[in-house]
C-alpha cells in the first residue's frame, strides 16, 4: 500500500509537471517560431487544406488572365499597355464593380494615356511593390488609410510604384505575398510600410485595396500589435494573424477562382465582380506553391485574398485561437498521459490511438470552422503527455517485476512478468537440488514468541540468500526453518554441482561467522538429476515448482542425515559429478555411509556424509 501511494504521488507530480510544461509549449507557439517548426506547422495546415477538400468557387470575385491564348493572339509579352486598358475597359463594359491590375507599371510607355482613361472610368487598384535598398526615393500618395496604428516600421524598403499618370487614377495597394520558410504562401500582410519622398507610407494589400475601391470605403483603418491586430473596412473588421497577416483561406488549385482569358473578354458577364487582371501564360514567373497547387499564379493569390474578404471566410490565427490552440494541448497531453498509463498494453494502443485520432479531429474541426489552430503545439503537448506516461508506466512494471523478484528467483522473474501465461521448455533438464534445514528449531522457537521467531527465520533465510546469489543458484522456496535451493535453472551449466558445494561451504562459514546466530546447528542434503520446471495451480492463483524424483530424494537426504547425526548427507550422483567434486567430498571429510533405501523410494542409493565443515578452501 505504501509503495501504491508513493507511485499514485509521483503520478500526480508527473502528470503536473506534463501540463506545465504543456502550458509553457501552447505559450511559446513553435508553429509562429523558428523556420523549422514554421515549416512543420505550414505542412500540418496543408494536410488540413487537403482533407477538407476543394470548396465551391466564390460568387463576388473574378480574374481576367493574359494565358497562353491570348499571348498567342496578340504576340506580345508582357502585355501592352493598349492591351491592359483593353482589359481593363472590357471588365468595365461586362459589368465589374472594381478592377485590380496585379501588374507593375513602373516605367511610362505607350498606350499609358488609353490605360489611365480606362482606370479612371471604373474604381481601380494599381499594384506596388518593394524595391532593392537604395533605390532613389519617389514621391507616392498614400495607402487610402484614414487611421494607422503601429509601431514605426524599421528600415522600409523604397516603393516600385506606377508612374504619376496612372497613379492618379488609382488606389494603390502591395502585390507582396508572404512566402513561408518552405516556400509555400499561406497569408498576406494586410498591410505594408514603402519608404517614399514623404516618410515611410502604409499601403494595405492589393485585395484590401480592391475590396476598399469596390465598396467605394474610405475609412480603412490599421491597428497593428506586438500580437496581431485589426484591419477595419468600412463596416467590416478582420483580425490579424500573430504577424499582422491574413491567412489565406484556399479554395482550391488553380482555376477554382472563375478565371476568363482576356481574348475572349467580351463574351463574359462580370456584373457586380471584383476583377484581378493578370498574367498565367506558361513560363511566366509569378508562381507560388500552395496547398493544393505547386504553381498557383499570383493574381490568383489576390482573388482568393479578396473572395476571403468578401465572404467573410478568413482563417482566424490570432489571439483567441492561439489561446483555444493551449486549450486543446493541455486536453491532448493530459489525455495522452492517461491512455499511456493504462496497465494492458492492447488498451494503451487503443487508448493513445484514439486521443491522436480525436486530437486530429479537433484540429480539423476548428479549421473547418475558421480556427488555425496550431498543430505543432498540440501534437508535441501529445507527445509529451504519451511521452511521460509510458516512462512512467515502465517505471511501474519495474518496481513491481522488482517486487515480484522478493518471492520469486531473479531468474525467472522477466518470464514470469511479462507473459500472460509463461511456458518453459518441455521436458527433464539436469540440476542439483539441496534442502537446508535448521537443527532443534522447533524447541528453540517455543521459548522465542511470535516476533522472535520471525526475526530469526529472517536471519536465516538472509544468510542462504547471502551464500546463494553469488554462486548462481535459486531459492525455490523457504519454508519456516527449510529453504530449498536448486542450482541449473533455468539453463544447465557445467559448474553446477561445484557451485552448489561450494554454497553449502559458504552458507556454514556464515553461520559461524553471524555474531546474532544463536548457536543452532544446520543439516543440508543433496542430490543431482532431472528436474521439470513449470507453473502450477489454479485461474488465478499460481506458482513456480520444481519437481522430479531428486526433489524428493534430496529432501529424504536431509532426513537420513539427521537420523545418523551428521550435517551433511549426498548423493553419490551429487559428490561424483567430476575430479572437483570428489576432491571437495575429501577435504570435507565426507565418507561413504553405502547404499540405502531412502523412505518413499525403492531403490537404494549411494549416500556420503559428514560432519558440519571447518574452515577450509572451496
Amino acid at each position: 500500500m505504501v509503495a501504491r501511494n508513493r507511485f499514485r504521488r509521483a503520478r500526480l507530480l508527473t502528470g503536473a509537471v506534463v501540463l506545465l510544461a504543456s502550458l509553457l509549449i501552447g505559450l511559446w507557439h513553435p508553429g509562429d517560431r523558428s523556420s523549422f517548426w514554421q515549416g512543420i506547422e505550414g505542412r500540418l495546415l496543408d494536410a488540413r487544406f487537403l482533407w477538407r477538400g476543394p470548396l465551391p468557387p466564390p460568387e463576388g470575385i473574378a480574374i481576367l488572365a493574359f494565358d497562353d491564348a491570348t499571348i498567342a493572339q496578340q504576340q506580345a509579352f508582357p502585355p501592352t499597355r493598349a492591351a491592359l486598358a483593353a482589359a481593363v475597359s472590357a471588365a468595365t463594359a461586362a459589368g465589374a464593380r472594381a478592377v485590380a491590375l496585379d501588374v507593375l507599371l513602373l516605367e511610362p510607355r505607350t498606350g499609358d494615356q488609353a490605360l489611365a482613361a480606362a482606370l479612371a472610368a471604373t474604381p481601380a487598384v494599381l499594384a506596388v511593390a518593394e524595391a532593392p535598398a537604395g533605390t532613389p526615393l519617389r514621391r507616392l500618395k498614400d495607402g487610402g488609410f484614414d487611421l494607422v496604428i503601429a509601431t514605426a516600421p524599421r528600415d522600409p524598403l523604397p516603393a516600385l510604384a506606377p508612374t504619376e499618370q496612372l497613379s492618379a487614377t488609382a488606389r494603390l495597394g502591395h502585390a507582396m505575398p508572404d512566402q513561408d520558410t518552405d516556400g509555400a504562401v499561406r497569408r498576406f500582410d494586410a498591410a505594408r510600410a514603402l519608404a517614399t519622398r514623404d516618410g515611410p507610407l502604409w499601403y494595405p494589400a492589393l485585395a484590401v485595396a480592391a475590396l476598399a475601391a469596390a465598396d467605394r470605403a474610405n475609412d480603412l483603418q490599421l491597428r497593428r500589435t506586438a500580437v496581431g491586430g485589426r484591419l477595419t473596412l468600412g463596416p467590416r473588421g478582420v483580425p490579424l494573424d500573430l504577424h499582422g497577416a491574413l491567412p489565406l483561406l484556399f479554395y482550391g488549385p488553380s482555376g477554382t477562382i472563375p478565371t476568363y482569358s482576356v481574348a475572349r473578354a467580351a463574351e463574359v458577364d462580370l456584373t457586380g465582380r471584383i476583377v484581378f487582371i493578370g498574367a498565367t501564360a506558361t513560363g511566366f514567373g509569378d508562381r507560388h506553391a500552395t496547398p493544393f497547387d505547386a504553381a498557383f499564379p499570383g493574381v490568383e493569390l489576390h482573388a482568393t485574398l479578396a473572395a476571403n474578404l468578401g465572404e467573410d471566410r478568413l482563417l482566424r490565427r490570432d489571439v483567441p485561437a492561439w489561446l483555444w490552440g493551449v486549450v486543446l494541448a493541455l486536453a491532448a497531453a493530459a489525455s495522452g498521459f492517461v491512455a499511456a498509463g493504462l496497465e494492458r498494453p492492447w488498451l494503451v494502443a487503443l487508448a493513445t490511438s484514439a486521443v491522436a485520432a480525436t486530437t486530429a479531429a479537433a484540429l480539423q474541426l476548428a479549421f473547418a470552422a475558421g480556427w488555425w489552430l496550431d498543430a505543432t503545439t498540440a501534437l508535441l503537448c501529445l507527445l509529451l503527455g504519451t511521452g511521460a506516461g509510458t516512462v512512467l508506466r515502465l517505471l511501474e512494471h519495474r518496481r513491481r517485476a522488482a517486487n515480484l523478484a522478493l518471492y520469486q528467483s531473479p531468474r525467472f522473474v522477466e518470464q514470469l512478468a511479462s507473459a500472460a501465461d509463461p511456458g518453459f521448455d518441455p521436458g527433464a533438464r539436469p540440476a542439483v537440488v539441496l534442502f537446508v534445514d535448521v537443527e532443534s528449531f522447533t524447541s528453540y522457537s517455543e521459548t522465542l514468541g511470535p516476533e522472535a521467531t520471525a526475526g530469526f527465520l529472517r536471519l536465516f533465510h538472509g544468510l542462504v540468500e547471502q551464500a546463494v546469489d553469488p554462486l548462481g543458484g535459486i531459492i525455490a522456496h523457504f519454508a519456516g526453518d527449510g529453504a530449498m535451493v536448486v542450482f541449473g535453472l533455468p539453463d544447465p551449466g557445467p559448474e553446477d554441482a561445484m557451485n552448489a558445494l561450494r554454497f553449502i561451504d559458504a552458507l556454514f562459514a556464515a553461520v559461524a561467522t553471524c555474531t546474532d546466530w544463536p548457536g543452532l546447528g544446520l543439516r543440508v542434503g543433496g542430490h543431482a538429476g532431472p528436474v521439470q520446471t513449470g507453473v502450477l495451480g489454479g485461474r488465478h492463483h499460481r506458482q513456480l515448482t520444481v519437481s522430479g524424483d531428486v526433489v524428493n530424494t534430496a529432501s529424504r537426504l536431509q532426513d537420513f542425515a539427521k537420523t545418523r547425526g551428521a550435517a551433511i548427507a549426498l548423493s553419490a550422483a551429487l559428490l561424483h559429478s567430476g575430479p572437483e567434486t570428489r576432491s571437495w567430498a575429501a577435504r570435507s571429510g565426507l565418507s561413504p555411509a553405502g547404499q540405502h533405501r531412502l523412505r518413499g523410494r525403492q531403490t537404494p542409493l549411494d549416500i556420503w556424509t559428514g560432519p558440519v565443515p571447518g574452515s577450509r578452501q572451496g
